[in-house]
């Protein structure tokens, strides 16, 4: 395989990448330093030869796959040619002017010594966008063989750190920092890639293909099977967040955002996530009454209490690796899971059946980005489902109701009676076979 064409990686060493032209005078004739390794970024230190430009520029990475931004070294000058948005360019350029020279605790595992390597690197600011990038690394481990895999992980992601790869570079960096200028970063990264006799990026990409993860080898945790979902119980969970609310109505939404800006954010988030809790319970309610053998879980980031003996309540207000895997559980036995779009369903939905979202009206534009789809046929369609940001108790509980007691004609009309193959087929027979 000749490596520097493949258009899954992107080399560093021994040649690195320079497949595009100078961003002030548009010559092709540009030196490589080297690459530099500060965070959430990885940027390649270029000369053109041309005009005498020194400058940094992404390499195609991450969310820099398709906006790679330019910065001139000297005088921090931006170079925009992509038109990438201004929360991915605007942190870096501000983090090149203010770099932290700050130490960072950097935990290296050698699993499987390679030196030929791929390295992926999942910083990032955003609890989402690390889980993105981290799910490619299942694909790289498969694929590439003859290359040892290695994963740039913040500390609180370690406990998903994937089965397979040859090193494991935990990082000591909050989500917050996660976009700064670590020099120490940096320092630790190139003392690594002197070990190697080729080095390569992986690409990262932000929406890899969810139907070819196992989630399984990150969490150690088997997701729900499908030709399970009639014969287990009945479970849902849902994710209650307080950041990002279910409210009933725009009213509502107003109200909260404006408390906020007066200063009474403690206020707002006292009454609104009591109204999102009296939603859930309503629900819940409606549902049970439909289907009185359904159970459910309520996982988030917030105190215990008022569902009693309707919901199993997991929610709690410290986090660590035990209740990120009581949560996981919950969602592994959940034929749906529910809750309000935004990274805080990646993981819920990587691992139940299907879901129900209820999806902000200006979160449109990234509808399913936060979906881990499982199905590649018609499945999707079925159990993946999105209502609006005020839908009603009752129309969130009727689909529930609707995908419990219809999964099965549905699955026998649009999956066994065709010509296709069963990919869910055990060989067992399922209910009315």
């Amino acid at each position: 395989m000749n490596i520097t064409a493949d258009r899954h990686l992107v080399p560093v060493k021994p040649v690195q990448y320079h497949a595009f032209v100078c961003p002030s005078c548009g010559s092709g004739d540009i030196a490589c330093n080297g690459v530099l390794f500060p965070g959430a970024h990885v940027l390649g230190d270029h000369r053109c030869n041309a005009c005498g430009l020194d400058f940094l520029r992404d390499l195609p990475v991450g969310f820099s796959v398709d906006h790679p931004i330019a910065i001139g070294k000297t005088d921090g000058q931006l170079f925009n040619q992509s038109g990438a948005e201004s929360w991915l360019y605007g942190p870096l350029l501000n983090a090149f002017k203010n770099r932290s020279d700050a130490p960072v605790k950097i935990e290296r595992k050698v699993l499987r010594p390679s030196k030929r390597v791929i390295i992926l690197d999942t910083i990032d600011f955003l609890y989402g966008h690390v889980l993105l990038k981290l799910y490619n690394a299942q694909h790289y481990i498969d694929n590439y063989p003859d290359h040892g895999v290695v994963v740039l992980l913040p500390r609180m992601f370690a406990w998903l750190e994937p089965k397979g790869c040859a090193e494991v570079w935990i990082v000591d960096v909050k989500l917050g920092q996660g976009q700064a200028w670590h020099t120490a970063i940096n320092t630790f990264v190139q003392e690594r890639l002197v070990e190697y006799d080729e080095v390569n990026m992986a690409r990262g990409y932000a929406h890899p293909d969810f139907t070819r993860i196992d989630i399984e080898r990150y969490t150690g945790i088997a997701p729900f099977k499908l030709q399970e979902f009639s014969t287990r119980s009945p479970h849902i969970t849902f994710v209650a967040r307080q950041d990002r609310l279910w409210f009933a109505n725009g009213l509502a939404k107003f109200c909260s955002r404006a408390m906020g800006r007066l200063g009474m954010k403690g206020l707002a988030k006292m009454l609104f996530v009591s109204a999102q809790d009296r939603m859930i319970r309503r629900s819940m309610r409606a549902i049970k009454a439909a289907v009185p053998q359904c159970t459910f879980s309520v996982v988030g980031l917030a105190p215990k209490g008022g569902y009693g003996s309707l919901a199993d309540d997991l929610r709690t207000t410290r986090m660590d690796e035990a209740m990120e895997r009581t949560w996981c559980h919950a969602y592994a036995k959940s034929q749906l899971v529910v809750g309000v779009h935004g990274s805080n369903m990646l993981l819920p939905t990587a691992l139940a059946a299907g879901c129900i979202e209820i999806l902000p009206y200006d979160r449109h534009g990234n509808i399913v980005q936060d979906i881990s789809v499982r199905w590649a046929d018609r499945m999707q369609l079925f159990l993946y489902r999105f209502v609006g940001e005020f839908a009603r108790p009752g129309e969130v509980a009727r689909h529930a109701i609707g995908m419990l007691r219809n999964f099965d004609l549905y699955y026998r009309n649009k999956v066994t009676n065709t010509f296709g193959s069963d990919p869910y087929w055990t060989g067992k027979p399922r209910r009315n076979e």
